[in-house]
């Protein structure tokens, strides 16, 4: 089985981003080298060894002529380095002892250091997975707890400790501790909602190899197709997909099913061929074998085992399946002498792995125990810490509140104000209205009563209903902020009636309401229109008469009213009169309580005028309450 060590180097170059301090004389020496390193991280995340290489020799021959200077961008950079050096033979060649030993360098490059907290952490986590590689589990584990304890005293968050405890988890089912490795991969798992894609891949991944190991093959199926599916489509992970075929070939093989082991091995194969990855190419070459056996192609079995492309291997489990699948065709084969050698190979190692596991594991637990110990420690300092400045957190606490109830009071107090003001504000706005309104008396009641009296001298009609329903409106609409677009155009039509009574020429009036637009529930501050068309008569068509027209329209979430005129227009001296006036200070403080906000503008058209009213939906006219 294909054990992953790529689970903690998929994040290893992650911060590969130099924060350089120095002068700018380094700085301009340093940056041509951070773009390098990023390099660097880009061709390892594509697996791509060769041109990983190339640009870590451009970084070390700038290191080497630089080898005295010992600022702390240089020595950052230089750990950077080491620590990529050790992630390219221990992930690219597979030689994890040299990796430890450049990992080692850089994680002692980093003493003294600040700011470098996240760069030491991964150092030591990849020192904890190359001490996995090497066999030495125990090691493992206790850098992992380490590299954790580390991640909790610099306060990082927790996609820092996603790996951390991916590597814990799998260093246990490594060494055969299933016990642990249940504990610990229950608490890589509830951490899945959180991982990044390729932590998933690791997590579902590394947990097939726990079930594989245990034989569960079932649900070791399960993880490895789910790891799988996590990578498929992006090409830029084609190593871990073909990373989970080639565990997904010997589940396959395990399970009986030829079929499928065949497709996944030979696409495997094919990739690692292509990148020449010889560590994983051993396993597959393994699984071929086992494969042959499978279909009962013995004689081909025993060919590819007397003629084996990759005879050797440094990590012992692989060591201990090509032993069992040899044992297996050389029994199959007849040759009864070999496979009684192979299976004394395959005990001696068998117990030289399973006695390493239980000395790794009584010396894990030992070193578990010492960082549990270490940890209580810490945690009876933080207490006592805690207890001393229980006493400053209450004065605290009681002067925040204090602060806090006097903030709500002074807030409550301005709240009280600003209501108060507003209410002012409306009683203002009101009584100017009202002001305006009663400027239909005394003098518009004299001249319409006046205009009525002649004309029953002259023995013309009188009808004075247009005056009396004018006055009853307006008195109904006295005390009214708003109305509807129905009762102002009803009040306007009493308002122009009279008023072309009393004009020499003749005034046309006429209203278009769109069909789309309800009269009744368009809403409006009062007096508005009437005003316009006063406008519109006084500037416009008093002395020459002419078409006054009242359209209403839709326009988006919103309601035009628009009074048009044909009259000789505004000319330059014009200067609003009272009611616009009112009409603008109205709108201004209903506007300064709404996030939709009434518009309105008068100007001159080619021939007249027009004035216009813009009446958002939704719009709120009671400001006591906004």
């Amino acid at each position: 089985m294909k054990p992953t060590s790529r689970h903690i180097h998929l994040l290893i170059i992650t911060t590969c981003v130099i924060l350089l301090t120095a002068c700018h004389e380094g700085r301009q020496q340093l940056m041509p080298m951070q773009q390098t390193m990023d390099s660097v991280k880009m061709w390892y995340g594509q697996m791509q060894g060769d041109s990983m290489k190339v640009k870590g020799e451009q970084v070390a021959h700038f290191l080497q002529q630089h080898e005295d200077d010992q600022s702390s961008p240089m020595r950052r950079l230089r750990a950077e380095w080491l620590k990529a050096k050790g992630v390219w033979y221990g992930a690219i060649k597979g030689m994890p002892d040299s990796a430890l030993v450049y990992t080692d360098r850089a994680i002692a490059e980093m003493d003294g250091l600040s700011g470098v907290d996240e760069l030491r952490i991964l150092a030591m986590a990849n020192r904890a997975d190359f001490y996995r590689q090497l066999g030495q589990l125990d090691y493992s584990v206790d850098g992992y707890l380490l590299a954790l304890e580390t991640a909790d005293s610099t306060g990082l968050g927790e996609e820092m400790k996603i790996p951390l405890l991916l590597g814990v988890s799998t260093a246990y089912t490594f060494m055969g501790d299933y016990q642990n490795s249940a504990v610990w991969w229950k608490k890589t798992g509830e951490l899945v909602g959180q991982m990044e894609k390729r932590d998933q891949f690791i997590y579902y991944n590394d947990l097939g190899n726990d079930y594989y190991f245990q034989e569960h093959y079932a649900e070791a199926l399960d993880c490895f197709n789910k790891a799988a599916a996590l990578v498929r489509d992006d090409e830029n992970k084609k190593w871990d997909y073909y990373t989970a075929l080639t565990n997904l070939g010997e589940i396959y093989v395990c399970l009986g099913q030829a079929d499928s082991a065949r497709v996944a091995i030979a696409q495997a194969d094919s990739f690692f061929r292509k990148v020449d990855f010889p560590p994983i190419l051993y396993y597959i070459e393994t699984e071929k074998i086992k494969l042959a056996l499978l279909d009962g192609r013995t004689q081909q079995a025993l060919q590819m085992v007397n003629h084996c492309e990759f005879p050797t291997i440094s990590i012992p489990a692989g060591k201990l399946l090509r032993l069992k699948a040899v044992e297996l065709v050389m029994r199959q084969t007849g040759n009864y002498q070999r496979a009684y050698e192979t299976h004394q190979q395959l005990h001696a190692l068998n117990d030289s792995i399973q006695n390493a596991n239980v000395r790794m594991q009584m010396s894990s637990r030992m070193l578990q125990y010492e960082h549990d110990k270490r940890l209580l420690e810490q945690q009876r300092t933080i207490d006592n810490e805690r207890m001393k400045g229980r006493l400053a957190w209450v004065f605290f606490a009681v002067a925040l509140l204090t602060i806090g109830l006097l903030s709500v009071s002074i807030w409550l107090w301005r709240k009280r104000q600003k209501i108060r003001d507003m209410e002012v504000r409306q009683q203002i706005m009101g009584m100017r209205m009202e002001n305006t309104r009663n400027r239909i008396t005394p003098h518009f009641i004299y001249n319409a009563l006046t205009h009525e009296m002649l004309a029953q001298m002259e023995g013309r009609t009188v009808n004075l209903e247009a005056l009396t329903q004018l006055l009853r409106r307006g008195v109904e609409q006295a005390d009214m902020l708003e109305t509807t677009l129905e009762e102002e155009l009803t009040f306007v039509d009493y308002y122009v009636d009279i008023e072309r009574q009393q004009m020499p020429i003749t005034l046309f009036y006429q209203k278009e309401i769109a069909s789309d637009v309800n009269p009744q529930a368009v809403r409006l501050p009062a007096m508005t229109i009437q005003i316009f068309v006063e406008n519109a008569i006084k500037h416009g068509l008093k002395r020459q008469g002419g078409m006054l027209t009242i359209r209403a329209s839709r326009q988006d979430n919103a309601t035009l009213v628009e009074v048009l005129d044909n009259g000789q227009g505004l000319d330059s001296s014009y200067q609003e009169h009272t009611g616009m006036k009112v009409v603008r200070q109205t709108i201004q403080m209903l506007n300064e309580h709404n996030h939709q906000q009434i518009t309105f503008g008068i100007g001159n058209l080619k021939q007249g005028c027009r004035s216009w009213l813009l009446l958002p939906d939704d719009y709120n006219y009671n400001i006591a309450k906004i």
